[in-house]
């Protein structure tokens, strides 16, 4: 699987600018807030996501609470871990993971991982808890 291929579900705290963004590389993403689904709780959002094939985008680490410890069926969880949440600066990690991660995904069976990726450019995918 090519990164481009993912279909993602971003977060409610995705800024909009990052969805045009991942939209403009390739990338099917379903974004929260234009479905009007802010305020829905992490739960339905990953089973959403989990429904429709997408992995998770998100800002939000309980997502992988709910996935490792709470046993939540996913198919993928990206944790971005940035700590200037700013559009240029989220923008600038995102074109880091994409380039990261192309190469690494055709090397992985993707359902039920989760990516995390920090500003230091450290990309871990895990099957375990983070």
């Amino acid at each position: 699987m090519k990164f481009h291929q993912l279909r993602v579900l971003t977060d409610e705290n995705v800024s909009p600018k990052i969805v045009v963004f991942l939209r403009n590389h390739g990338l099917d993403v379903l974004d929260t807030k234009e479905q009007g689904w802010q305020g829905k709780s992490d739960d339905e959002l990953l089973e959403i996501a989990y429904q429709d094939n997408r992995w998770v985008l998100t800002h939000d680490a309980d997502f992988g609470t709910l996935a490792i410890h709470e046993g939540k069926p996913y198919l993928g969880i990206i944790f971005l871990r940035v700590r200037n949440l700013k559009s240029h600066n989220v923008i600038r990690v995102c074109n880091q993971l994409l380039h990261r991660m192309s190469g690494r995904l055709a090397r992985y069976r993707m359902s039920g991982r989760l990516a995390r990726y920090r500003m230091s450019g450290r990309l871990a995918l895990h099957s375990e808890p983070w």
